[in-house]
């Protein structure tokens, strides 16, 4: 059972707070909470704070005691994930020399932020991942006190701020460490480990993404379907699909390049109409379309921008160019009178996004 004893409403959201709670809260230890229900409400969150557990429910109820229900195919996912963090973290510190200074575990994958030297190990880290998870080594909960951690040779050093009872998570001979999350009995539940990205982030850090358990079959099977539809559509087979895309994404360069010059050489050919039709306003050539089409981009380099203002509407963004009207006073001016507008630019070209008319801009003129 677990006891309610009060509930807040805060605009949409209902949150049912007690002083104890079987459900693990969001982000404690950088792993992803428990969900499940408590009596007919699902719980879509949970935190922790000032000593109180908020539950993000997705109905109300009433304070209480209530039978609650914990998914633990999702315990199961998140051990899977977070155990292997573990595995991988120690690898890169064994072989790497590079210690983990983050983790996140997400919904779609986990990331751990380490202190970057090289990459070159990255495959041996992923291979002996794998290894590791096929010897089936137990993994063990040990409870020890902050006085006697000294026994243990510790991946990482026991934060100056826990106190009391410790929980380490020990995995064969092969590594040790502090930690209150979800983990597995055995790396064998793991199934497979696969290293999907990485990012280089602030300072001399890199960021790699993973996936492992049935995260990882479910990713290799997206990766398969995505694969055979690119296949499907280049009409090759999977083993030719990257020489033929290569080839399609080359043709369409060349195609692109003889696409811009032929809006070029339109916009060339009618630019002298469209000057002649211009209207007069103030005696600057005030030249308007309202268009979609390509050939607008390349007009002003076929205009007399020194004698007219060239504006070109795409839904509700006006984008403005002149050599003969401050196109920055211009906006700013507008701006003054329509605080709802957008935008801004430079002497000679700018932009507006909002809710006015071409007959509104006129008047500035």
């Amino acid at each position: 059972m677990i006891e309610i004893i009060e509930i807040i409403k805060d605009k949409k959201k209902v949150y049912a707070i007690s002083k104890e709670s079987p459900f693990y809260p969001d982000g404690k230890g950088g792993q992803l909470g428990d969900r499940g229900k408590i009596g007919d409400a699902n719980v879509l969150f949970v935190e922790y704070k000032g000593e109180m557990y908020y539950h993000l429910i997705d109905k109300e109820i009433e304070p209480g005691e209530y039978e609650y229900e914990i998914d633990l195919s999702r315990r199961k996912d998140i051990a899977q994930q977070h155990t292997a963090q573990h595995i991988i973290s120690a690898l890169f510190e064994q072989i790497a020399d590079m210690d983990t200074l983050g983790f996140r575990v997400g919904e779609e994958y986990t990331t751990i932020d380490l202190d970057y030297k090289s990459e070159k190990f990255v495959e041996d880290v992923e291979r002996i991942s794998n290894e590791i998870i096929q010897k089936c080594i137990d993994v063990e909960e040990i409870f020890t006190t902050v006085d006697k951690i000294h026994e243990y040779k510790l991946r990482k050093p026991l934060s100056s701020k826990v106190k009391g009872t410790v929980r380490l998570i020990k995995i064969g001979d092969f590594d040790i460490n502090p930690c209150g999350g979800f983990h597995v009995k055995n790396t064998g539940e793991i199934g497979l480990i696969k290293i999907i990205d990485r990012e280089k982030i602030k300072g001399n850090l890199i960021r790699y993404y993973f996936v492992a358990g049935n995260r990882a079959l479910k990713d290799y099977g997206e990766r398969i379907k995505i694969t055979k539809t690119i296949s499907n559509l280049m009409t090759s087979k999977i083993e030719d699909t990257p020489k033929r895309v290569e080839d399609t994404i080359n043709k369409m360069k060349e195609y692109k390049s003889k696409y811009e010059k032929l809006n070029e050489k339109y916009a060339e050919l009618i630019a002298k109409d469209i000057i002649n039709s211009a209207e007069i306003i103030s005696g600057i050539k005030f030249i308007y379309l309202d268009s979609y089409e390509d050939f607008v981009s390349y007009l002003p380099k076929f205009l007399p921008m020194e004698e007219a203002i060239y504006i070109v509407k795409k839904e509700n963004r006006f984008e403005i160019s002149s050599k003969k009207v401050n196109c920055k006073e211009l906006i700013n001016n507008i701006k003054k009178d329509y605080p709802e507008i957008k935008g801004g630019g430079g002497e000679n070209r700018g932009s507006i996004i909002g809710n006015i008319s071409i007959e509104e801009i006129k008047k500035y003129l």
